[in-house]
């Protein structure tokens, strides 16, 4: 067989190897998109050469579909972006709080639209050429965001396919803001009623009955702590015992909600403890790598969240990821600014 073969299926086969490897030990890292997406990589390549090499093109067919769906986002897939956020925001917009947040979805439509109008600039010979050698960084800014996004996209899905096992001793439904500053929200109430419906399922097939931890505390602007809210719900919308339950009200980010709900747990169950975190589906994954920040040993399962809303929950999820680590992406983003800047200067100098 062709030796180049056996490199690129050997070179597949190490990343999937390293993935489950690194996926198995700990879920809750944004290094495992990086290996998934490298085995996917690999093996598309794989399949190149033996469909070249043995003449079978319908193997090709899985490159192809990638090749093309990668093509259609950098080229008019752009363009359909434009008009989707565009879209989605306007929903938003109706069924929504005017946030920032809330409005990612747009400003990201509105920066990509003038991209595009710079583009046309540039392909029209209209601007400078040392001024499109200084804003050169643009393309490659996208390109690596894109990248960044595609990762974090690939193993947010894949986070949350897993399934804990029934024999979990507590269960912590992350909180969210009060309606009025005193009733559950729908999106919150879709948090509880997941963490409710696997502590009842744990239940039905003979595991012990688990802890409802509601974690959430007080805003400037609520009557009482989201944690207490949440539990009144559970109790008296759902049948919940009140036995069964506890609050944690006290904290008042991610983070908070993390570290103080392990340190109840723990108190209640030791440091080999047994718990899973509830949240919705799009959040699961970041609140992950915060429970992994503040030493929270539990992973999440996520709840529905409604499909209009999915497209701006996905973005801030991921602008909150990129801050994160914004250390290394404002090191990247500079050394493409600083590149640009010296291409410019090259350029005005040599007019000189």
């Amino acid at each position: 067989m062709d030796p180049v073969i056996w490199l690129s299926g050997g070179a597949a086969l190490v990343m999937l190897a390293v993935f489950l490897l690194s996926y198995w030990r700990e879920r809750r890292r944004l290094l495992n998109g990086i290996w998934l997406n490298g085995f996917i990589i690999c093996a598309g390549a794989w399949l190149l050469i033996v469909a070249v090499s043995s003449g079978q093109m319908w193997l090709l067919l899985p490159v192809l579909a990638l090749g093309v769906t990668l093509i259609l986002t950098f080229g008019l897939g752009l363009y359909a972006v434009i008009i989707f956020l565009l879209h989605n925001a306007r929903q938003v917009w109706r069924r929504e709080s005017h946030s920032l947040a809330n409005l990612l979805g747009l400003l990201l439509a509105l920066a990509l639209s003038a991209y595009v109008v710079w583009q046309g600039l540039v392909l029209w010979g209209v601007i400078p050429s040392p001024l499109v050698l200084l804003f050169s960084f643009m393309p490659a800014l996208l390109v690596y965001g894109f990248l960044n996004a595609w990762n974090y996209l690939t193993i947010s899905l894949v986070y949350q396919l897993q399934r804990p096992r029934y024999r979990q001793q507590a269960i912590v439904v992350l909180g969210a803001g009060l309606i009025d500053g005193q009733r559950v929200s729908g999106l919150l109430a879709g948090r509880i009623k997941r963490g409710v419906d696997f502590y009842r399922q744990q239940i039905a097939k003979g595991g012990p009955a688990p802890v409802l931890v509601f974690s959430g505390g007080q805003g400037s602007d609520e009557r009482l702590p989201e944690a207490v809210a949440m539990q009144q719900y559970a109790v008296s919308e759902l049948g919940v015992p009140v036995t069964d339950t506890a609050v944690e009200s006290q904290s008042v980010n991610t983070l908070e909600n993390m570290r103080f709900s392990a340190r109840l747990i723990e108190q209640r169950f030791g440091a080999d403890y047994r718990a899973i975190f509830v949240s919705n589906g799009y959040h699961i994954f970041r609140a992950g790598l915060v429970a992994r920040q503040a030493g929270f040993n539990a992973n999440g399962i996520g709840a529905r969240t409604a499909g209009y809303f999915r497209p701006t929950a996905w973005l801030r999820e991921f602008a909150a990821i990129m801050v994160m680590h914004k250390r290394l992406h404002l090191i990247v983003a500079g050394i493409f600014v600083a590149v640009a800047v010296v291409q410019a200067v090259a350029a005005v100098i040599g007019l000189l």
